[in-house]
């Protein structure tokens, strides 16, 4: 029984030393020479397993350049250039810079160069006041801008209510013109503007035109971007029918239009141009009853037909 007992126990002590005795073996074992070697690079055709963005953002390789001295055996290394492997940018970078030059040399030209301005509709204006304004000339033909031209004129002469612009291959530019007519002159202090019938106000350009003037101490009553409301425009050019020659209209912020008569009084028509025709009838007739009364007034008016009024003083 005994000896059962030892032997089971051999075999235990046996198991238990069995792999530590391998792992003492295996610890002990050298390396190979062939495990120490480096596993020599794959060198593969196919993009397939390689790690393409490493290989793009590879430094670009420099090309070093060495210089050799009078001393023999010396030499000075000049900074390293970059290689440049796309021959195909080279090729675009020159025909870029070529491109440049050559329009360069087409701007500076004379064939380009505006030689010629040609005006067309003036009226008032002169050529070389045109000219003046827009200062294109000796200019590159492909720098011209019509729009702009255009904003330079309308900005200089707001006497001018339309605008066209052609410029030609041939160096030539062409403007067409066309001016506003003035319907009245208004005159507040001693400042004098010329005013179309739309009361668009501009410079007088023409000192020998004749066109009404009101007289005023104050400034128009205006509309929107307009200097004078419109309807006053056209009141002014319905009286002017009416007004003895050469008579200057004035205004009132009261009582409107009206005028100095030559006889020692002023006659006042209102805002508005309605039966202007109407109102000089009245205005005739009440000057008729004043005469027999032997009533010289300083003031009449007839802005309302239906209750004209006179007052000794004006």
């Amino acid at each position: 029984m005994s000896r059962a007992i030892l032997t089971r126990t051999e075999k235990r002590k046996g198991k238990n030393q069995s792999p530590r005795g391998k792992r003492k073996k295996e610890s002990g074992r050298q390396p190979s020479s062939v495990s120490s070697r480096r596993t020599p690079p794959v060198l593969s055709r196919s993009e397939i397993g390689m790690n393409t963005a490493v290989l793009n953002n590879r430094s670009v390789p420099r090309r070093r350049v060495d210089v050799s001295l009078s001393s023999p055996g010396a030499e000075i290394r000049l900074p390293a250039v970059p290689t440049v492997s796309n021959k195909w940018r080279v090729v675009s970078g020159i025909l870029a810079v070529s491109i440049f030059m050559v329009l360069i040399l087409v701007t500076k030209a004379g064939h380009f160069q505006v030689n010629s301005v040609q005006t067309e509709g003036l009226e008032r204006f002169t050529e070389g006041e045109i000219k003046q304004a827009i200062n294109i000339t000796g200019s590159s033909i492909f720098f011209v801008n019509p729009k702009s031209i255009k904003a330079d004129l309308y900005h200089t002469y707001p006497g001018l209510s339309e605008v066209n612009v052609q410029v030609s291959w041939r160096s030539q530019v062409v403007i067409s013109l066309v001016e506003r007519n003035p319907v009245m002159a208004w005159n507040w202090d001693g400042h004098v503007r010329w005013v179309d019938a739309n009361g668009v106000a501009f410079e007088p350009h023409d000192e020998g035109l004749n066109v009404v003037q009101v007289n005023s101490d104050i400034l128009p009553p205006t509309i929107k971007d307009r200097f004078v409301d419109p309807r006053i425009v056209k009141t002014v050019e319905t009286l002017a029918l009416y007004i003895p020659e050469n008579t200057q209209m004035i205004f009132d912020p009261e009582h409107g239009l009206g005028w100095h008569d030559s006889r020692g009084w002023v006659v006042y028509f209102g805002l508005n141009n309605d039966d202007a025709a109407q109102k000089m009838i009245v205005y005739t007739a009440l000057i008729e009853y004043l005469k027999k009364k032997g009533i010289t007034p300083g003031m009449i008016n007839v802005e309302f037909i239906e209750a004209p009024y006179f007052r000794m003083e004006s």
